[in-house]
Formats: C-alpha cells, sequence, structure tokens
C-alpha cells in the first residue's frame, strides 16, 4: 500500500522533467551549460524510504531524462550514482544520525541544505559530464562544463528552494 507522502514524489517524477525541458531548458548559457533543476527530486526525496527502491526511481528518473534529452544514458548514470552516493552525503554533511530523518526545506538550515545541494550537483555533473564525452582531449572542455554547470545548476536550486521556502512561511 502506498503511503500518503509518496503522492508528491510521483508527481515530482513526472512533472520536473516537464519543467525541465518547457522552462529550464530555455536558460541554456553557452555551449551545454543548462541548469539541472530535475535533481530536486534526487535531493528531496525521503531519505528514510528503501535504499533500493530509490536506486530503481533514480535509473527510471534518469533514463526518463535521458528519453526526453536524447542523452543515451548520461542521466541514468549520474542519477543512480547521485542516489548510491547520498546516504554518505548526508552523513557528511547533516551527521550520522540524519539517515533516518527527512531532508525538509522548511526544517533544514539553507546553509546545509546548499552544502548538500553542492555535494549532489557536483557528484551529478562529475558523472554527467566525463561520460558524455567520447574523446580525453576535450578535458579542458569536460572540467569548464563541470564547474561552470555545477555552479549555475546550484544557483538555481537555491534560489528556487529559497523562493519555495519564503512563500512557504
Amino acid at each position: 500500500m502506498m503511503k500518503s507522502r509518496s503522492y508528491p514524489f510521483i508527481a515530482y517524477f513526472f512533472m520536473l522533467p516537464i519543467l525541465q525541458v518547457m522552462v529550464f531548458d530555455q536558460f541554456e548559457l553557452g555551449a551545454q551549460l543548462v541548469p539541472h533543476v530535475t535533481l530536486l527530486f534526487l535531493i528531496f526525496y525521503p531519505t528514510d524510504a528503501d535504499q533500493t527502491f530509490y536506486l530503481l526511481a533514480a535509473y527510471l528518473y534518469g533514463l526518463y531524462l535521458d528519453i526526453l534529452h536524447s542523452t543515451i544514458g548520461l542521466q541514468a548514470a549520474a542519477s543512480v550514482t547521485v542516489a548510491f552516493i547520498r546516504p554518505f552525503v548526508i552523513r557528511s554533511v547533516f551527521g550520522k544520525n540524519h539517515g533516518y530523518v527527512n531532508i525538509r526545506l522548511q526544517q533544514t538550515p539553507l546553509l546545509a541544505l546548499s552544502a548538500y545541494c553542492l555535494n549532489v550537483v557536483l557528484i551529478h555533473h562529475l558523472v554527467y559530464y566525463v561520460f558524455g564525452v567520447s574523446s580525453w582531449t576535450q578535458w579542458v572542455w569536460i572540467v569548464q562544463q563541470f564547474i561552470f554547470g555545477s555552479l549555475y545548476t546550484l544557483l538555481f536550486l537555491i534560489a528556487i528552494m529559497f523562493l519555495l521556502r519564503k512563500n512557504k512561511q
């Protein structure tokens, strides 16, 4: 039986990628710098949920993004990597006992939430850009995309969380 708190995440699963394609892909800077706001699904997915189900959901979510963006498995690989490493990131940012407490937008300090988002974005973008190149002669491009793409995505995520946080209070 599905818990009622799962319904918003089902909506996020389908709506965030559509918003990404219709709205946030229009904020493209330069040669492929697009804010990946779809990471919000992976960031706010309940931490007390079954890890195996979360890995499966991350894979399906990444696959859904790959289909929408024609990215040949890059989003799926990056999403699964984030899902796999997320418990370690949560423990390093929030402490050892935080694995059983969900990260909530209203209750989590913005600085800690930003540090958590930074780690998730860096992991996602590292996998996404490294696997996305066809030749290591493009290493300068990889580093540029990784750094600027991560900063651009983080800026959008923090702005969205700040706006949502203010609207709810």
